[in-house]
């Protein structure tokens, strides 16, 4: 990301092809289904600087936010 930054608009262009936002939330997982409102994307991927500074996985039209088990496993339907 420090090569490559992706800011706020590519961020947005890059969810808006999902049909479902998972975040690592807590103790669990946050599950936004499509349609996905700007202002969810830019409060969950996007940080105060107007970059994305979080790892995203996209996975087919799913994006995740973040790392656990339960959260894979959950964008992988197991």
């Amino acid at each position: 990301m420090d090569t490559a930054p992706v800011d706020r608009a590519a961020t947005l262009a890059l969810a808006r092809g999902a049909r479902r936002l998972l975040v690592k939330s807590g103790d669990g997982v946050l599950r936004l289904d499509a349609p996905l409102a700007d202002a969810d994307i830019v409060r969950h991927l996007v940080h105060e600087d107007g970059f994305l500074r979080v790892p995203v996985l996209v996975l087919d039209d799913v994006l995740v936010r973040g790392y656990t088990e339960e959260l894979y496993r959950a964008a992988l339907g197991r």
